[in-house]
């Protein structure tokens, strides 16, 4: 293991890296079937002092970002990600507008019903991967349903004005 190897944690790049060339291994022979799904590492590398995040692709492709989003309604969470002043945002700020994102793109007629779960990796939790609370949850989850029924409210003030 990385650790007996070299005295230390593995710092997310190096994982992140190890995954994707793993990953990638994959798509080169024939004999073995590619993965069919994205995965996200994130962590938190002690040395460089700073959290990190990257999205290796089925390809075995490997990026780091400071938001992403993968899998369905992925275009739309970008466009949202990239509205956010990423560097200034808090952590329990985030996971307000991560929920509006998801409720964004849920849809009822087609979509089956969900619990919303959400983990994070910040200093509230001493760098430790850990599931946020979940009253946390239900109250970013009210904000972004109101955010969301206030501008279905304007927009529909907004058609009423134009005819």
């Amino acid at each position: 293991s990385y650790h007996e190897a070299y005295g230390s944690r593995i710092p997310p790049s190096v994982l992140a890296a190890r995954l994707a060339d793993y990953v990638h291994y994959f798509t080169i022979h024939g004999a073995l079937r590619p993965f069919g799904a994205a995965a996200v590492v994130a962590g938190y590398d002690e040395c460089a002092q700073t959290h990190e995040l990257y999205a290796i692709e089925p390809s075995g492709h490997c990026l780091r970002y400071f938001g992403c989003a993968l899998g369905k309604g992925r275009q739309s969470a970008k466009s949202d990600i990239e509205k956010l002043d990423l560097l200034t945002l808090t952590c329990r700020d985030a996971v307000r507008h991560i929920a509006k994102m998801i409720l964004t793109v849920y849809d009822e007629s087609k979509d089956k019903p969900f619990e919303l779960e959400m983990a994070w990796l910040c200093r509230d939790t001493d760098w430790n991967f850990q599931l946020v609370p979940k009253d946390l949850v239900a109250e970013a989850r009210a904000w972004a349903q109101a955010k969301l029924d206030e501008d279905d409210d304007d927009d529909d003030d907004d058609a009423e004005m134009a005819s």
